[in-house]
């Protein structure tokens, strides 16, 4: 069976294309797994070349100004590659990539060594497009594009200066934990290593009827995901909470097209999750990273977690 034509620009031809939706932040992306990511050539948009043109009438005749023509930019992710974009696309390049949207910005993948690893690049594109509802299009257009699952990124993971004891967060983890049977698991489990300051790690688990199970399991790291190194330092710290769903069939996380069961259990306890890591946040501050590695700002957080069980 052939595969459905996609709508690219020419000069994308035999290139590995990141697509989003129109005005995506592809800085804030890139950041997230690669800190140093920056434009090493700066993107002129139509609206920005249409400042750039000369004012016209008598008054300004004689004066030289500069005409930008709209360009895409180049972002440097690391050195072994960069993404050229954004090139903006309209409703039939979306809807020929995977996407549901009016209009789409394309990056185009620019290796800076052939011989170079790009498995961390490739990782991250399909991270990006997860997380923003994008799609990645082949350089072999011989192969399908690819549309990760938006809501496949359930779990979440707080990160905070101030530990809490389990008798504190059991009160706290409880209340949004709603329909579910909770018990500790593993309370109190002793710390990794000798002397280490603050309470005992522990973990608590909330067990649904239909839906599987969460489980809150807390922790102490020296190292912590890339997206908080661009952050003041009050803002995180090494105590880590995570909040995991572990569904009836665990193999089904692996799978790129699980069961309709899977997806309507997920969509139920993907609002607990976010509520108890809510819950964590108001009580304890810090910063919260999804499974991507990407940060979840707390209007993000309250989003998800208004949903209806």
């Amino acid at each position: 069976m052939s595969l459905p034509l996609v709508d690219l620009p020419r000069e994308l031809d035999g290139r590995n294309v990141l697509v989003v939706p129109h005005g995506a932040d592809v800085v804030v992306l890139a950041t997230a797994w690669f800190p140093d990511a920056t434009w090493v050539r700066e993107p002129v948009s139509v609206d920005d070349a249409a400042r750039s043109r000369p004012m016209t009438g008598a008054r300004f005749r004689g004066i030289a100004s500069a005409v930008a023509e709209p360009s895409p930019g180049l972002l440097r992710l690391n050195g072994a590659a960069s993404l050229e974009g954004p090139i903006p696309a309209g409703p039939s390049t979306a809807r020929t990539t995977g996407l549901v949207v009016p209009a789409v910005d394309l990056y185009a993948l620019v290796p800076a060594d052939p011989r170079a690893s790009l498995d961390l690049v490739y990782g991250w594109m399909a991270a990006a497009a997860r997380r923003v509802a994008g799609s990645i299009v082949p350089a072999d257009r011989a192969h399908a594009v690819v549309v990760p699952d938006p809501g496949a990124a359930v779990d979440l993971t707080l990160w905070s200066a101030m530990p809490l004891s389990a008798q504190d967060a059991l009160p706290l983890v409880r209340p949004a934990m709603t329909g579910a049977r909770v018990g500790p698991t593993d309370v109190p489990h002793p710390q990794q290593s000798e002397g280490t300051p603050g309470p005992p790690t522990f973990s608590v688990t909330a067990t649904f009827e239909y839906d599987g199970a969460v489980t809150v399991r807390t922790g102490r790291s020296s190292e912590v995901p890339v997206a908080l190194s661009r952050l003041d330092w009050r803002e995180f710290g090494p105590w880590s909470y995570h909040v995991t769903w572990i569904p009836p069939e665990p193999e089904e996380l692996r799978q790129e097209h699980p069961s309709q069961l899977h997806l309507i259990a997920r969509s139920r306890v993907e609002p607990s999750v976010a509520r108890i890591a809510a819950a964590l946040w108001r009580a304890v501050g810090g910063t919260v990273v999804d499974s991507g590695g990407f940060i979840v700002t707390p209007g993000e957080l309250q989003d998800r977690a208004t949903a209806r069980r």
